[in-house]
């Protein structure tokens, strides 16, 4: 997962799957994610996706509501971090690392974005498996 801090004229968050099918793009600009935040979500992301593979195309399932709090003064190395539970996923955010307008639009499109994604076993992207659980 990569993560690209835009610079000029405001642009929304978008997320755009990269062609390769290695993961996604998340594009901020520069006013609604710190550098170090870029960092920390490209990380946190990264490691969030292993946990999660596309469904088959014409494959939908339910909608994962997705949240993105965000707290102030959250210490190192809680200060992001995500509670990928059955029913939600809760992402916390430092404040500093993430703007509230990126938070809210960001929970937005990974919400959208979720019936077309389903959980799969730990491993699972390791061994080149293809059934998700």
């Amino acid at each position: 997962m990569r993560v690209e801090r835009v610079k000029g004229d405001y642009i929304k968050p978008e997320i755009i799957d990269l062609e390769d099918g290695t993961g996604c793009l998340f594009r901020l600009h520069e006013t609604d994610v710190s550098e170090d935040g870029a960092e920390k979500l490209a990380d946190l992301l990264t490691a969030q996706a292993k946990c999660w593979a596309p469904r088959p195309p014409g494959s939908v399932g339910p909608v994962i509501p997705v949240q993105w709090n965000r707290l102030p003064d959250l210490p190192d190395p809680f200060a992001i971090g995500v509670d990928d539970g059955p029913d939600a996923i809760t992402y916390t955010v430092d404040a500093s690392l993430l703007s509230q307008r990126a938070a809210d639009y960001l929970g937005r499109l990974d919400t959208e974005r979720s019936p077309y994604w389903q959980r799969v076993p730990e491993g699972y992207h390791d061994d080149g498996a293809e059934d998700a659980e």
